[in-house]
């Protein structure tokens, strides 16, 4: 009778843990909200923008004078946004901070020259 009150507890115990640890896993994932973020402080008129969607979707336009509109879906990994192109051709990585976004272009595709996003450009939330 110990053993299976024993059993029993041991699997609510390890079960309580999983709970746990799939909501710390949400948090995570929901740690930077969907919405338009751009780089400020670009000098151009259309300034590049991410732009983040329901279901994990995302859109980036580094620059009016490229054909190629990046879409894609995104994913949080260690404070880290990864997107990547539905075309599997690009990945762009930035770093969350307080509702921003850094981009890191080490670990991002390159982004053509006359596209002026700098390492370490930092992107805004906006509310337009």
């Amino acid at each position: 009778m110990r053993k299976i009150i024993f059993v029993g507890l041991l699997l609510l115990v390890l079960a309580w843990v999983l709970a746990g640890c799939s909501s710390t896993l949400k948090m995570a994932v929901q740690n930077i909200p969907v919405g338009n973020y751009i780089m400020q402080e670009a000098e151009e008129p259309a300034k590049p923008i991410v732009l983040l969607k329901d279901g994990y979707r995302f859109t980036f336009n580094y620059s009016m004078l490229s054909s190629y509109y990046a879409i894609g879906s995104y994913e949080i990994d260690d404070g880290s946004l990864i997107l990547k192109t539905d075309d599997g051709e690009y990945k762009y990585v930035f770093k969350i901070k307080d509702n921003t976004l850094i981009f890191n272009e080490k670990e991002s595709s390159e982004i053509p020259s006359y596209a002026n996003v700098p390492d370490g450009a930092v992107f805004e939330e906006t509310h337009e």
